[in-house]
């Protein structure tokens, strides 16, 4: 893990605290800047050492190693039938893929999977871009367990969204597809990944619309309580984009989910 880290990416990763340079320490990396320590004990760099997920449901069954053999088969497909009125089938796997291969083949340079979760993205991305310029990032122990091991070669690494561990303009593109839901404090999400994008790097996005019929509006409030969740209003994540300083450049809502491109501006 270190050695991907030293030749492929040793430019694009910083310390998350200070944005500092890293050097090479003993059991991980360490910032010479502000004298933090990322361990590297289980075979992945933690750059969030201290940091838990959230309360919830949804976050629990993120990191319950047994619920997350069931996520790709049966859980996510459910959740996006009722949280994202997906019944008649609006929105597929392959339409997902097309919109990533579609929306960022453009993009040049290091590309981040945000929250990548057990891998589902990552591949396509992998497959789309190639291998050693896609890094994944995720909080859940037991998903970096899973992508480890379905994906030896992807350097990945345990982090916040809200502190990513990258140098200011150092990534190419940052996709982050059903997980800016899950995520606490959305707006700064958006802020952070733009800090790391380079002047025309792209953004990705795949998340929930707030439904507009008041009746289908609450079942969406009770799945937003239940797992801790949120759905957005369309208006809302383009000013959110705006403020961070991404131009939106494409907006597609499939039903009750959002799918959007944004690129960095100067």
């Amino acid at each position: 893990m270190l050695d991907l880290l030293d030749t492929r990416f040793h430019d694009a990763f910083a310390c998350p605290t200070c944005h500092g340079p890293l050097t090479a320490a003993a059991d991980g990396l360490g910032c010479p800047v502000c004298q933090r320590d990322y361990t590297a004990a289980a075979g992945y760099v933690d750059f969030a050492p201290e940091i838990r997920m959230k309360q919830g449901l949804g976050p629990f069954y993120m990191q319950d190693p047994l619920h997350i053999t069931r996520y790709e088969p049966a859980t996510r497909d459910a959740f996006l039938d009722v949280m994202g009125e997906n019944w008649g089938r609006d929105l597929t796997p392959e339409l997902e893929d097309d919109y990533l291969r579609a929306n960022l083949g453009p993009a040049d340079g290091l590309v981040l999977d945000l929250a990548c979760g057990s891998g589902r993205w990552t591949r396509t991305l992998m497959r789309h871009l190639g291998g050693t310029r896609v890094v994944g990032l995720d909080l859940s122990i037991a998903m970096i367990d899973v992508i480890r091991a379905e994906l030896p070669d992807l350097c990945v690494v345990r982090g916040t969204a809200l502190q990513l561990p990258f140098a200011d303009g150092s990534l190419g593109a940052v996709n982050c597809s059903n997980a800016l839901q899950l995520l606490p404090d959305p707006r700064s999400v958006l802020r952070e990944a733009a800090r790391c994008l380079r002047p025309g790097g792209l953004f990705t996005a795949f998340t929930f619309r707030r439904a507009d019929r008041p009746a289908y509006r609450y079942f969406q409030r009770r799945h937003e309580r239940t797992f801790n969740v949120r759905a957005f209003a369309t208006t809302e994540l383009v000013t959110w984009l705006t403020a961070a300083g991404l131009e939106l450049v494409d907006l597609r809502t499939p039903a009750g989910m959002l799918l959007l491109t944004a690129r960095r501006t100067a």
